[in-house]
């Protein structure tokens, strides 16, 4: 059974979805609808009875009945590298060019051309976007007259770029040990590992299986370029910075280990470039908590800087203290050797943890600043974690509907003022049960009640005891935004907040339905734009929202894309709603459904909630069908309110 890549592309929507029609497979694989129709129509006959059936209704469009799951997925490993897309041509080729650079080794077009059943017209059109992917890691191709063509650019880059292509594609489908015994059939690749084993442990230091496997991957391809007459160069400044390391004796106790046993010599600059993955290889580094200074007055930085930014207060949060000081002693020196490290759970942080991963860029805007260097969505993912516990914690403390009183000092006018605001913004969460005046409070008046709010000073109140002072909150100024930031935060959970004001957040006017967009800089232009002319965003929040792209790109899957701005000065919370005519690209994937996502500061909590409800509809839910369908802002908010119901 043969299939061709876009064929596995619809048997994998299929087995997602229960039921979709051609209409939807073709904008989710950027094709139109006939072009689906034709390859299911090659599809059903070549598929074996025992293995799978496509069922076709008028009704719901197609659906996929799996006889046996195990021949299923063996059938779609199988045809992996079939008649692939321009997309799949592309990675083909740059896998290529990776594994001759490690073998030492030029190709030509044709031969490539010859490879992918494809003209050399096709190959020239796929070799364009296989440079702009290679110019992310600052390499480049270039081409020999009569040899053909090879990588190009910075030693460690090409080395870090040959992991991430030719291993971690191949781990993915469990295929690595065939790789390691075809580019590494001269080297001791058992030998190796249990000298890295040895040595590691001799200095007590130790690894996940992952981080082993990742090493053991960088030693190889290490002895390789080496041995091609390609190493890695280091300046006497960097030099000097590593051998400070007592990483660099690990290095060279692993190489001396290596001439004594397999006898392959190594130039000593390797020793420098081993060092670096040593380093980049830990994730954590003193169980005990301990660490520097500088590390100490680091985290302080980042969590003002999400205070300022996000109105969330995590400085309190000694455990949050404690494990970010640790995680970045080992953080900072691997960003400062520009070491690349691999997250294998970005996505799921991103996706299922969107509110940590969003403080986690704020705080991570800190240490770009300090060193001068640009952090990677996969180092904020590991710093997202760890907020990610924080607010775990901080959620802990949150209840359903509060009761509340209020202590009055200003005469019954302020107090009836007071109560009209508090229901106002926080109805069907506080209930407020009574008012009285401050000289008439006894503790035996707060044991029923959850909140105290009081319009005195706190070191007025003299009648309750210290149990009861939990509750107090002042309020200054008739619940102002910092006021009521702070009710949140220590009493509610978000999302209850939240789906008393969806009407407030999705507005009628930002409701967009169709326009023609090249790309997602029109659409986000058109966006900020729209909400900036209804004043609920300003320059700098416009200006934000392409920084908070640039930095991690905000598609989510299933035509659906969320951006948002990394710093906001609005004071009133808004979505802007874009459905498009048809799907763009916006950076990896189609888009169709864009909500840019503007919540304001004193409401930055609910930014969580707001993401897990509109990702569960959209792509869990597959509501963007809907959507695209011709939804209405009536019918969309009453499925959205559904959601917290």
């Amino acid at each position: 059974m043969m299939f061709t890549q876009r064929q596995q592309k619809i048997l994998r929507l299929l087995e997602k979805y229960k039921n979709i029609t051609s209409d939807e497979l073709g904008r989710l694989i950027g094709v139109s609808s006939k072009t689906v129709r034709m390859d299911i129509k090659k599809i059903i006959p070549t598929l074996k009875k025992n293995v799978a059936r496509v069922n076709i209704s008028t009704r719901v469009g197609y659906s996929l009945e799996i006889i046996n799951r195990e021949l299923f997925v063996r059938l779609l490993d199988e045809n992996q590298g079939n008649a692939l897309d321009a997309s799949g041509r592309a990675k083909y080729i740059i896998h290529k060019l990776l594994i001759n650079a490690l073998e030492n080794k030029t190709i030509c077009q044709q031969e490539l051309a010859d490879d992918l059943y494809v003209g050399i017209s096709t190959l020239k059109i796929s070799l364009k976007d296989v440079v702009k992917k290679l110019a992310k890691y600052n390499l480049a191709i270039i081409t020999y007259k009569n040899k053909g063509m090879r990588i190009k650019g910075n030693e460690n880059q090409i080395r870090y770029c040959i992991s991430e292509y030719v291993f971690r594609m191949e781990d993915k489908n469990d295929k690595t040990d065939d790789l390691y015994k075809q580019l590494f059939s001269d080297i001791d690749i058992a030998i190796i590992k249990n000298i890295i084993i040895k040595v590691t442990s001799s200095y007590e230091i130790m690894f996940t299986d992952s981080s082993l496997k990742n090493l053991l991957v960088h030693i190889l391809i290490t002895i390789k370029r080496t041995l091609s007459g390609y190493s890695a160069s280091y300046t006497l400044q960097e030099s000097t910075k590593i051998e400070k390391c007592k990483e660099f004796l690990v290095a060279r106790s692993i190489f001396v280990e290596i001439y004594r046993q397999l006898q392959i010599d190594i130039a000593t600059d390797e020793i420098y470039y081993l060092t670096q993955h040593l380093i980049a290889s830990k994730k954590y580094n003193d169980v005990n908590g301990q660490s520097s200074g500088y590390a100490g007055e680091l985290v302080r930085a980042m969590l003002e800087r999400v205070c300022l930014v996000a109105g969330m207060n995590f400085t309190q949060d000694k455990n949050l203290i404690r494990w970010l000081k640790v995680h970045l002693e080992a953080v900072i020196p691997r960003m400062r050797f520009r070491m690349n490290i691999r997250n294998e759970i970005l996505d799921v942080i991103k996706n299922e943890y969107p509110l940590a991963f969003q403080i986690a860029i704020i705080a991570s805007k800190v240490i770009e600043e300090r060193e001068k260097i640009v952090v990677n969505e996969n180092e904020i993912g590991y710093i997202a974690i760890h907020f990610g516990a924080a607010l775990t914690r901080m959620d802990a403390r949150n209840n359903n509907r509060k009761k509340a009183l209020i202590i009055c000092g200003g005469g019954i006018g302020t107090a009836v003022l007071l109560k009209a605001r508090i229901e106002e913004y926080f109805k069907d969460l506080i209930t407020i049960v009574k008012t009285v005046p401050g000289y008439k409070l006894k503790t035996k008046d707060c044991n029923d009640i959850d909140i105290i709010f009081t319009t005195m000073p706190l070191s007025y109140i003299k009648n309750i005891d210290d149990s009861q002072r939990e509750k107090l909150i002042y309020v200054q100024n008739l619940l102002n935004d910092k006021e009521r930031t702070l009710i949140q935060q220590k009493f509610f959970n978000p999302a209850e907040v939240y789906k008393t004001n969806i009407e407030k957040f999705f507005r009628e006017d930002c409701y967009n339905i169709g326009g023609n967009f090249k790309g997602k800089n029109d659409v986000l232009e058109y966006l900020t734009t729209q909400l900036k002319n209804k004043k609920l965003i300003d320059d700098l929040t416009c200006q934000s929202v392409f920084e908070r792209e640039n930095t991690s790109p905000t598609e989510i899957s299933n035509l659906v894309a969320v951006p948002h701005p990394m710093v906001n000065n609005a004071t009133v919370s808004s979505i802007a709603v874009l459905i498009l005519d048809k799907p763009i690209l916006w950076v990896e994937e189609n888009v169709q459904v864009i909500f840019l996502i503007s919540i304001a500061k004193p409401e930055f909590c609910l930014w969580e909630p707001i993401f897990l409800k509109l990702f569960e509809y959209l792509v869990k839910e597959n509501g963007v069908k809907e959507m695209i369908s011709g939804q209405s802002y009536t019918e969309f908010i009453k499925i959205i309110k559904q959601k917290f119901d």
